[in-house]
């Protein structure tokens, strides 16, 4: 197999993205610009030079209709969800089949291939008490999700009783319920669904991340703007500024941001 650099990820991953696109606007679904991907498009209207995924927002209803169009897509991309036989994470993934990508997490080796990842955005309660509950049940549900990835190893080995005991507990219920992350997913996608995107005043990524910073007024997401990202020009919320102040503080002042990901990418 022949080995995929960065630089040569990055083209891989751009052409999935411009794919992608071609869907959004033939079926008129809302897309944006998320994370590291919107960051370069506002520093170097780009990647970042050291990034290496791309993610991207739709709103729930948009989400759920673009996981129906997989024969729509070129033979060699795959949309991947999540489901019983494979639920190692809460939204889809687009990728690329010709290739193969090996990672190596919480010391367990995982193949897939090239990706771009999509989240689900979903509605968020008026009520701001109603709105603190339903994000902390989120946050908690979200929070057992991960940490059944590495079989509740870190709650295991707390220095705290309590959180050991809820540890081990969790880690034999995992392993007596082979569905177990399965039926957390399950529970957390209800939970997200439970306000509708397009009736609610405020919305954001609630499945996955932190769902407090991730709070839109839709009004910056009903309104878009076309940003410059490599060779094309993609859609970001017109909110943006203040989202990503929110969220990263003065981002015009480039911290720096590593790469999460720690993995070898080929051709097949």
């Amino acid at each position: 197999m022949i080995e995929i650099e960065l630089k040569e990820m990055q083209q891989i991953e751009l052409n999935i993205f411009k794919e992608f696109v071609k869907i959004c606007e033939k079926y008129h679904l809302r897309y944006y610009m998320d994370g590291g991907t919107l960051l370069g498009a506002c520093w170097f209207q780009g990647f970042i030079p050291w990034d290496d995924d791309i993610d991207l927002k739709m709103p729930r209803p948009d989400y759920e209709k673009f996981l129906q169009l997989q024969s729509e897509l070129p033979e060699y991309l795959t949309i991947e969800r999540p489901s019983k036989e494979k639920c190692d994470y809460l939204f889809a993934k687009l990728i690329d089949n010709r290739t193969l990508l090996i990672e190596e997490k919480n010391g367990v080796e995982k193949h897939t291939g090239v990706y771009v990842d999509i989240f689900p955005m979903d509605g968020h309660p008026d009520d701001e008490e109603e709105c603190k509950e339903h994000l902390r049940i989120m946050q908690k549900l979200n929070g057992l999700f991960h940490s059944s990835l590495e079989d509740f190893q870190n709650m295991r080995s707390s220095k705290r009783f309590l959180s050991r005991i809820k540890g081990t507990i969790y880690y034999f219920m995992s392993k007596l319920d082979k569905n177990y992350r399965w039926r957390l997913f399950e529970k957390l996608e209800t939970c997200a669904k439970r306000y509708e995107f397009d009736k609610c005043t405020y919305v954001g990524m609630t499945i996955e991340g932190n769902p407090q910073k991730e709070r839109f007024h839709r009004s910056w997401l009903d309104e878009t703007v076309l940003l410059p990202f490599e060779d094309a020009k993609f859609v970001a919320p017109s909110g943006y500024d203040e989202h990503l102040t929110i969220f990263y503080g003065d981002y015009m002042h480039l911290p720096k941001i590593l790469p999460d990901h720690y993995h070898k990418v080929y051709w097949k």
